[in-house]
């Protein structure tokens, strides 16, 4: 599936503006620098950690990318910069932030993909820079802290508490931390500068007296059309919200059948009918509604092999799985049932616009080696992190029973699909279509039959 990754490694090449100290040697001379953020960007110039662009400018909104980030660290703590290889396939010697990521992977600030990849030209997430921060300057402390859209299975959970606790970093008006929300330059900028400089420090986070000893965490569960949050323990109090199925939700205390959490900064309710313990499995499969989204389609073949493209064969295999979930009683929403192309963010939407409960995409594999082979099922930990990967577990587990194939393994993929889909998502490798032996497989009724039964039975698993 890194059919990008050759684009990635071109563009990985062009240096960055951050490398061109001579381009612009003092924050006066940025013309897009809001005068509130002068001094401090001045300083950060004059120390040698952050440059702008060419054409004088800093680009402060722009989202900052996971080399220009490790560069700016790495500066800051004094790494060595100068260029090497590095273990990512994605970074050569030639990258521009080759030494300061080859530095930073060794000294554990920063780490890569399990495909071996770094995507350098990625952006940070306000919760990636936490951890990169926690991580760059060792901080330990944490205190009690609360924010609503923060729990314990949040990526950066523990970063996010000591980058609040240092006064580095605070979350917004409403009560939340934004953990998905991308980081801009000028943020990444405060952030290092608040590390280095305790005068730029935010004011002390205010005390909350909600312990998150005192919150209970639930899932949402058996909401096909989304569970409704009010502003009062009633169904007689107007809706202002809904939270799709697989959220999660951290409330601190009840009125009868009603679960009281923030929402949105405000004190709000949903009913407990919907929710459940994490660590309980949701049953049945009836009534649920399950997103199949066979990949490419129309002018995006996907992979191509021996005469048979990617696209044909997830789509016979998505329709397969289709009639096999319908019959159990499940609401089948496919992002295609033709040669269509579909924008991987349209995926997406249609499976937020129709709450689904889990969201499964079919691809088969291509690799420029012949002999590359095997099945592989990815998940990823942006969202229902826990769920995604119990369900990639029980997939994979039938694939491998049911094909005979090769088992690659249940991997952590950085897929769109998958790390922008709020429900348990799951990507699934049903083979390699370069690999002579299996496209003929791929493109076979009999071995399509089979991976759509062994996609069910793990999804019939994953819901018992």
């Amino acid at each position: 599936m890194r059919k990008f990754a050759l684009v990635l490694f071109i563009v990985s090449l062009v240096v960055s503006p951050w490398v061109l100290p001579d381009q612009a040697d003092a924050a006066g001379s940025f013309s897009d620098i809001h005068p509130d953020h002068e001094e401090l960007v001045n300083r950060l110039v004059d120390a040698g950690i952050i440059t702008g662009y060419p054409d004088g400018t800093f680009q402060p909104n722009k989202t900052v990318s996971r080399a220009e980030a490790v560069t700016m660290i790495g500066r800051a703590i004094g790494l060595n910069g100068e260029k090497v290889e590095t273990a990512f396939s994605d970074v050569p010697k030639e990258h521009f932030a080759s030494g300061y990521v080859a530095n930073g992977s060794s000294q554990g600030i920063i780490a890569g993909f399990s495909d071996g990849m770094f995507m350098p030209n990625d952006g940070v997430t306000r919760a990636q820079m936490a951890v990169f921060l926690s991580r760059a300057f060792s901080l330990t402390e944490t205190s009690q802290i609360y924010y609503r859209d923060v729990t314990s299975s949040t990526f950066g959970y523990a970063s996010i508490n000591q980058v609040t606790t240092a006064l580095i970093a605070t979350g917004y008006p409403d009560g939340t931390f934004g953990p998905d929300n991308p980081t801009t330059r000028i943020e990444f900028a405060q952030f290092i500068a608040r590390t280095l400089y305790p005068e730029y420090r935010v004011e002390a986070a205010p005390p909350t007296d909600i312990k998150d000893e005192e919150m209970t965490k639930a899932v949402v569960f058996n909401a096909p059309n989304g569970l409704n949050v009010r502003s009062g323990p009633s169904t007689s109090y107007s809706s202002i919200g809904r939270l799709a199925n697989g959220t999660e939700v951290s409330y601190h205390g009840t009125e009868g059948i009603w679960a009281k959490f923030i929402y949105n900064g405000r004190e709000a309710y949903v009913s407990t009918h919907y929710l459940r313990d994490p660590s309980q499995p949701a049953s049945g499969l009836k009534g649920r509604t399950i997103v199949v989204d066979p990949g490419h389609g129309g002018k995006d073949p996907g992979a191509v092999g021996f005469g048979y493209t990617e696209k044909e064969v997830v789509l016979a295999v998505g329709l397969k799985l289709e009639k096999k979930l319908k019959d159990a009683g499940v609401n089948v929403v496919m992002t295609r049932k033709n040669d269509v192309f579909l924008e991987l963010s349209e995926r997406v939407d249609i499976a937020h616009q129709n709450n689904a409960d889990s969201f499964v995409s079919l691809h088969a594999n291509g690799a420029g080696a012949h002999a590359a082979n095997g099945t592989e099922t990815y998940w990823q930990s942006t969202n229902s992190a826990a769920e995604s990967k119990k369900l990639a577990d029980q997939i994979q587990k039938n694939l491998i029973a049911e094909l005979g194939t090769r088992d690659r393994g249940v991997k952590e993929g950085n897929f769109h699909v998958i790390r922008n889909t709020r429900m348990p998502s799951v990507l699934v490798e049903l083979g390699f279509i370069t690999n002579e032996e299996e496209a003929r497989k791929l493109g076979s009724d009999s071995f399509q039959e089979k991976a759509a039964e062994a996609i069910f039975n793990g999804i019939v698993e994953f819901y018992n």
